[in-house]
């Protein structure tokens, strides 16, 4: 006789099923909070750097961004006021996401270029001589009459008929 062993967080029948679950998500929440906070710590001091960084690679892009806050802040003052309070309480994820869409602009140039450069040159090729027809020589066709006796022998279009 086989025995299956089963295992259940809660879903039983008892008043306090529903804690087991309960528990796992509250641990599941409070891991990824702390892992969201150290993310945040980290990025809070490399943030600078970051900006730099991006300010060597690409200063347009810092440029088009604040240029695009101003321009919030005229045409729309109260989402501009508040995308001014997220900037500077989010700080370190403006410039993380600022140095990542100046490295993927970069890259996406070094590719364009990459690719207009090998669109621009020719390919080195040789030509190849080969006199030897033999392989598209081909046996003789059947007469009609024949090829028609065989498709009407064979069984498999029998069935069908």
């Amino acid at each position: 006789m086989t025995e299956y062993k089963e295992y259940r967080v809660g879903g039983s029948g008892g008043p306090f099923g529903f804690l087991g679950p309960l528990i796992i998500l509250a641990i599941f929440f409070t891991i990824l909070f702390f892992v969201a906070r150290g993310v945040f710590w980290l990025l809070s001091w490399v943030a600078p750097v970051l900006l730099l960084i991006t300010l060597i690679i690409d200063y347009k892009i810092v440029t088009n961004f604040l240029k695009f806050v101003w321009k919030l802040l005229q045409e729309n003052p109260l989402m501009g006021i508040v995308a001014l309070l997220l900037i500077f309480f989010g700080y370190p994820v403006i410039a993380g996401f600022l140095f990542f869409k100046a490295i993927t602009k970069r890259s996406l140039q070094k590719a364009v270029s990459r690719m207009e450069k090998e669109r621009n040159t020719y390919t080195e090729y040789e030509e190849v001589n080969d006199d030897d027809d033999s392989f598209l020589e081909l046996p003789p066709l059947k007469n009609k009459k024949e090829a028609h006796k065989q498709t009407r022998s064979n069984d498999y279009d029998e069935m069908f008929k």
